[in-house]
């Protein structure tokens, strides 16, 4: 079941969540912060990326409902970085990809009707990327959607990113990864013994799962109306 909230209410709920964990943390005889104020700061620090007023329609690059369209969304998104910015637009339909990485300046539109599926291929996500597991830095697949040290970027639209994971596809994974001899603890133990992680090296025939969406190390990121399922 997929909820969503609006954007304020969003920025409302985290800001007050962040207050009470501030609030947790202080000394039994201090004085406690005032923390609706305190709220209120924070929320005026947040801005919202904006974004220019140029569009990359997917089909303008080769990109056709119910095919692989991989490689024209990624066109369409090196574009829209080179000219300075804009919408990348799925329009109405339902488009399949691999893994895709926003770059600086750049809203990944998913229209109202429009479907984004991944694929369930794993070598749809290599090379291996920086990435994190549970909070553990590490080399694995790339998540559907990355965005290492990027600026100003979105994922916006009334449509749907569909993982298409089922008991065949991704799931089966979880139990895999768990036990002692398992992935996670593997990796894990590395981290307990200071491995760099350039050599916590995981992906192909192992069992730790790319992330769905993953901005990494980034400013500015805006994340609003789109459903996430499977």
């Amino acid at each position: 079941m997929t909820k969503s909230i609006g954007r304020r209410g969003f920025l409302t709920r985290a800001g007050v969540a962040g207050l009470g964990l501030l609030a947790s943390r202080l000394p039994l005889d201090a004085q406690a912060p005032d923390l609706w104020t305190e709220a209120a700061a924070i929320l005026r620090r947040i801005k919202a990326p904006v974004f220019p007023n140029r569009t990359f329609d997917i089909t303008r690059y080769g990109a056709a409902p119910d095919k692989d369209a991989t490689a024209a969304i990624r066109a369409a998104i090196d574009a829209c970085h080179a000219a300075g910015g804009g919408r990348v637009v799925v329009p109405k339909g339902r488009f399949e990809t691999g893994a895709l990485a926003l770059r600086s300046n750049v809203n990944l539109v998913i229209a109202d009707g429009a479907t984004l599926a991944f694929s369930r291929d794993p070598s749809g996500y290599l090379p291996l990327v920086l990435t994190r597991f549970e909070g553990v830095e590490m080399m694995n697949y790339s998540p559907f959607i990355y965005a290492f040290e990027q600026q100003n970027i979105g994922i916006s639209g009334g449509g749907t990113l569909d993982g298409q994971a089922d008991a065949g596809h991704w799931w089966a994974w979880r139990e895999r990864q768990l036990g002692p001899n398992g992935d996670r603890a593997s990796l894990t133990d590395m981290a307990a013994r200071g491995v760099p992680v350039a050599q916590r090296v995981f992906g192909a025939c192992h069992d730790l799962r790319p992330v769905f969406v993953q901005p990494y190390r980034g400013q500015n990121v805006l994340i609003e109306g789109v459903s996430v399922v499977n």
